[in-house]
């Protein structure tokens, strides 16, 4: 099951969270299932699954008319790529999947994920699956929108002509502001960037609302 659930993170990285991670698993296991009826030799069937699976999705996405490379992607930057910018870019995958590519990234990622964001958002039934990792120019230039986040004495110069500058302090930085907190600016940001580049989406209500 490990083998699997690691292509299932796999599934999730490759489609930019364009569909949920339920949604992979289980095609993934329809597909291994199919496979696994009639496999004499199963060492390799979580690759051969997480292929058929790919090869599915490719194919939805070609009927559709609306494959994932014509997508305006979206990055989010902050300065370690461990709180902000990955709640960020789940709160942007999960209130717009299938609308936008979107990664994280930062100026100085730090080892992993701020494990208390993690929990939070998988209280809410959202799996954080992308390590912490350092923006890369080439990012930079392939994105349509570049989102930057701090307020935390980050000198930003605009990357884009489309940069959004959101101010959310960091958690713990004199501020006086919790993960809590920041989730729930993070959230209420990201809901008002759909509603400006993305009006006609319908939002669903939100998922982290802050603390009356």
């Amino acid at each position: 099951m490990a083998l699997l659930e690691n292509v299932v993170d796999g599934l999730v990285a490759h489609t930019q969270g364009a569909v949920r991670r339920h949604e992979l698993r289980d095609l993934l296991l329809a597909q291994y299932a199919d496979l696994a009826a009639t496999a004499k030799v199963t060492t390799f069937l979580p690759v051969l699954a997480g292929n058929r699976t790919l090869e599915l999705l490719e194919q939805q996405a070609g009927e559709s008319d609306s494959p994932a490379a014509d997508l305006p992607s979206v990055l989010v930057l902050d300065e370690h790529n461990s709180t902000r910018s990955q709640a960020a870019c789940a709160l942007l995958r999960f209130y717009a999947p299938g609308r936008l590519r979107v990664q994280s990234a930062g100026l100085n990622p730090v080892a992993e994920v701020n494990p208390a964001v993690a929990a939070a958002l998988g209280e809410v039934g959202w799996e954080l699956t992308d390590p912490p990792r350092l923006v890369t120019p080439e990012q930079i230039a392939a994105a349509d929108y570049v989102i930057a986040i701090g307020t935390d004495g980050t000198d930003w110069a605009d990357p884009v002509e489309s940069t959004v500058r959101w101010e959310i302090p960091a958690e713990d930085d004199g501020h006086g502001v919790n993960v809590t907190d920041v989730l729930a600016m993070v959230d209420s940001h990201a809901r008002e960037f759909l509603r400006t580049v993305d009006p006609d989406h319908d939002l669903h209500p939100a998922l982290i609302a802050a603390e009356e």
